[in-house]
């Protein structure tokens, strides 16, 4: 224990130095961590952490809550919305990039004769792409909601699907045969029913039972994560499709938006080590290897744009949704280096070639780092030289803004004032109704709402994560009637300076109970302040005046 306990602690350390260096200097945290992880590893760097096994079981846990998060933050429905382009692309990209990967590597001196099997290696490993890095750099610039995030999440799920049955079916490339694909695929048929029946019957009659403790909300969807998981690890497959399973079981739950921003400072501290740890794997470099690992990076860079471009324009995406999506996944997977590291234990390929494909999944990742920050001026360049091929308007589409849900109206919690406000409304202006969206975890208020056919979700206000997925970026007025005195683990004056972080131009209305706390708010952002002793004070005092007075 103490040599793990030493091992995360030096990595973390590391891992803060070079991470904040990294953001001074502009650069992409990844960079830094990968940095971190090679200095302090026992190839390139100072041998600081003993047994890199112990960060590597770590880093898993982080891959499992990831996929976990995705699964609470899918909506299928939403997903579906993409139709036909998510379909085709999502399923038809592998097989042609896997198509693309056979033809050229055996080109190359990479092919399928005798023993060897390193062409195909590299054609699957080069096919997938790294849920982990997009998704964390999709979630950072908000754009997992745009339709090139959705579909880029999408191809993801089912690269992911297509990476289980590589591992189910690894073992026996020698000697190929079906009875290990037909067991991974009941097993995952098994798992997914499983899932959302004990969901739909058990755990929502748990979830009911806790709802009024918001914490044991969180604490009983971890164990859920872990125990669909860890199941899925006994039967075979892949623990992180158990945790996407996991997630997606529970995804239609009001609980959902509260339990995804409460596990994503968890998720983070874990992914912070799968980075390191991909650091630490690397080793001294030879000249040998320079040549592979820039045409792997090339190929993997390329097959995306030769793949899902085409698909997604063929039925019927934009020329920007294809291209953004196209460049989110420009990169290989964590579960490349899987696939890579058993076919090492197999024969099937050398240890220099599982080397170079980890080299070549580093590098990727920090080109993506750079390719998703600057993915909107990049595809403005790309246009600009397609319109000077004379290529102006035959693939242009509809718009790929986000088209979920968002509600111009946000109430923080639902007190006596809000519920004043919705009977209010409802008499003189029932057409707001459906504008408003409450955040509150009081479970029978939701339903309450619900049934009033007002938008309700249930979360934590004082979490800047759970403020964050109810999409209040989109809001146009944001409204807290909850006096300081009930408020847990904020106030209104903090609530203020949360919501004009990432709302600035919503209008927001605070209360407050004296005036300088009214002045402070007005300070921090917010357009008005209701102060409820100082309303009663004159009503009180006009009443008075018309009784006593006249």
């Amino acid at each position: 224990m103490d040599g793990l306990l030493h091992d995360i602690g030096v990595a973390i350390i590391a891992a803060t130095v070079l991470g904040v260096l990294a953001h001074w200097l502009r650069q992409p945290i990844i960079l830094g961590y990968l940095i971190a992880g090679a200095a302090i590893g026992p190839s390139l760097g100072l041998s600081l952490v003993s047994n890199d096994t112990n960060i590597e079981t770590i880093s898993e846990i982080g891959l499992i809550l990831l996929l976990f998060v995705i699964g609470l933050e899918m909506k299928i429905g939403e997903l579906l919305q993409s139709g036909r382009q998510l379909l085709i692309a999502g399923f038809g990209q592998f097989p042609l990039g896997l198509a693309l990967g056979l033809a050229f590597f055996p080109l190359i001196g990479f092919g399928m004769s005798g023993g060897s099997r390193e062409g195909l290696y590299l054609a699957m490993v080069c096919g997938l792409s790294s849920t982990a890095i997009v998704v964390k750099l999709l979630y950072d610039k908000l754009e997992l909601d745009t339709l090139p995030g959705r579909l880029t999440l999408g191809i993801l799920i089912v690269q992911d699907i297509y990476a289980i049955f590589i591992l189910a079916f690894q073992p026996n490339f020698s000697q190929p045969h079906a009875g290990a694909v037909l067991k991974a695929a009941g097993s995952t048929v098994v798992l997914l029913a499983a899932g959302f029946v004990l969901s739909n019957y058990a755990l929502k009659r748990v979830f009911a039972s806790i709802a009024k403790a918001p914490e044991m909300v969180v604490a009983v969807s971890i164990g859920w994560c872990a125990l669909v998981a860890g199941s899925a690890g006994a039967m075979g497959l892949s623990m992180e499709m158990g945790a996407l399973v996991a997630g997606l079981s529970i995804s239609a739950f009001p609980y959902s938006l509260h339990v995804t921003a409460k596990t994503l400072p968890l998720r983070d501290f874990f992914l912070t080590l799968f980075f390191m740890s991909l650091g630490m794997k690397l080793t001294a470099p030879h000249a040998e290897m320079i040549p592979t690992v820039a045409l792997v990076v090339v190929f993997a860079v390329a097959s995306r744009f030769l793949s899902i471009y085409p698909l997604l324009a063929l039925s019927g995406a934009g020329r920007r949704t294809a291209f953004i999506t196209s460049l989110n996944l420009a990169q290989i997977s964590e579960f490349s280096l899987v696939i890579a590291s058993l076919g090492v234990s197999y024969h099937h390929i050398g240890a220099p070639l599982a080397a170079s494909i980890i080299y070549a999944m580093a590098i990727t990742a920090v080109l993506s780092s750079y390719a998703i920050r600057y993915n909107h001026r990049l595809f403005l360049f790309f246009d600009a030289l397609l319109g000077r091929a004379g290529l102006h308007t035959r693939l242009h589409s509809k718009p790929d803004s986000a088209t979920c849900d968002h509600h111009p109206i946000a109430l923080l919690g639902f007190h006596r004032g809000a519920r004043s406000l919705i009977e209010e409304l409802g008499l003189n202006h029932p057409q707001l109704l459906s504008k408003i969206l409450v955040i509150d975890y009081n479970i029978e208020v939701l339903k309450e709402l619900k049934g009033m056919g007002i938008a309700a979700t249930f979360g934590d206000i004082s979490s800047m994560d759970t403020l964050k997925h109810a999409h209040l970026d989109h809001a146009e007025v944001i409204i807290s009637t909850i006096p300081d005195m009930l408020l847990k683990g904020i106030d209104n004056l903090g609530l203020v300076r949360a919501c004009h972080a990432f709302a600035p131009q919503a209008t927001i209305i605070a209360t407050a109970d004296i005036p300088e706390q009214a002045e402070r708010m007005r300070q921090a952002g917010a357009s008005a302040v209701i102060m409820p002793y100082a309303l009663v004070g004159e009503q009180v005092s006009s009443l008075l005046y018309e009784r006593l007075m006249l």
